[in-house]
């Protein structure tokens, strides 16, 4: 098949894969397959085996208005080159409706409930007009689209809620090749990482709860006075970032800021947490969805301290590995749980992104 994918962001500059870089990179290796290069970072931080067709001609900063000001830009370059393709997979909104415009058939790879992703880098009143914008649009892209493919049940049943249009469920994965068990004491040297150490891998947006923990830190410390916190990973559009490291200076919390790792490095990083953190927001955007978040920390062998994220803690509760919680009290008791527990890495083994790729593979050819 000769396919065109018009990711989320930048495919080479964003320093956090997502699962369409996971799954065509490997889907290159026996079709086709071109990518929208929307130039978002002004640098590659991985190679790719797909073929990048640059939609900018210079590096532009700054994904709030980005999109709406290439609209044009974006449009014409879409248009001209739609026919070539047996299809076009889109995970991202104005793209997307460029791409339903054409004759080519079009997938949508609903990964996160967009209307809420975008809004949360907005103020108000400014978030619910892109809210409003970004559902209206997202919808037509649907309803045009040959299929709809998105990452968990719980967001399935939402959609067909919704729009008429055909859904499969394809989960996140994990690259297990890379995502195992590994000696850390590097890494717990290097940081002077206290015991136990309660880690978070992942981006720094206001979707995420590290505050909530912050929070809770004393209460943490009373029972386990040495232990620490590893944040591998950083913020990209918003400040929460420094808004955790202003609140860690106020609350004198032992916590390690690493910024970001490049995937293939992360293993001593997650293998040297006690506990992985998944503290999430109330917002269904979270809800309905499960990143690869907490099947790298399973990966891993590390037990998944989890709150609102309903999809990945019924999934892999009862032994496997997740301990839910809704409150500090919770929390505190999870916590020992979690800690005297051990995960059979094994538990995410139909996750990897080999086998994730395979199936992602069959459901083009169902659509087409």
């Amino acid at each position: 098949m000769k396919l065109l994918v018009i990711p989320t962001t930048d495919w080479t500059g964003h320093p956090v894969p997502n699962r369409l870089n996971f799954v065509f990179d490997r889907l290159a290796i026996r079709h086709d397959v071109d990518v929208c290069h929307f130039k978002l970072f002004s640098k590659a931080v991985r190679e790719t085996k797909c073929n990048l067709v640059d939609m900018d001609d210079e590096w532009t900063p700054g994904v709030r208005s980005y999109y709406l000001k290439r609209f044009f830009q974006h449009s014409s370059r879409i248009s001209k080159i739609s026919n070539e393709y047996d299809a076009i997979i889109s995970s991202n909104i104005l793209p997307g409706f460029i791409s339903g415009l054409q004759n080519c058939p079009m997938i949508v790879d609903y990964m996160d409930l967009y209307p809420e992703s975008a809004a949360s880098y907005f103020s108000p009143p400014m978030d619910r007009l892109v809210h409003g914008t970004v559902s209206f649009i997202s919808e037509i892209n649907m309803e045009t689209a040959s299929g709809i493919i998105t990452p968990t049940d719980r967001f399935k049943k939402y959609l067909n809620s919704r729009i008429s249009t055909s859904v499969e469920v394809i989960p996140n994965g994990v690259d297990t090749k890379l995502m195992h068990p590994v000696d850390s004491g590097d890494v717990i040297e290097r940081y002077d990482l206290g015991s136990p150490v309660l880690g978070y891998a992942g981006s720094l947006e206001s979707w995420i709860a590290l505050d909530d923990v912050f929070e809770m830190f004393s209460a943490i410390q009373k029972r386990y006075p040495r232990a620490s916190i590893l944040i591998v990973g950083g913020a990209l559009h918003t400040d929460y970032e420094e808004y955790l490291k202003k609140e860690a200076r106020k609350r004198k919390i032992p916590v390690t800021f690493t910024g970001n790792i490049p995937y293939n490095e992360l293993a001593p990083y997650i293998s040297a947490m006690d506990i992985g953190l998944n503290p999430r927001k109330p917002k269904d955007m979270n809800r309905l969805t499960m990143g690869s978040k907490v099947l790298t920390y399973l990966a891993c062998g590390v037990p998944v301290l989890s709150s609102n994220m309903p999809a990945a803690e019924e999934k892999f509760d009862r032994g496997k590995g997740v301990y839910r919680y809704g409150n500090k009290e919770e929390f505190m008791r999870k916590l020992d749980l979690a800690l005297s527990s051990k995960v059979d890495p094994a538990v995410i083994k139909k996750y990897d992104w080999d086998i994730i790729a395979k199936k992602y593979e069959m459901t083009i050819r169902k659509f087409l």
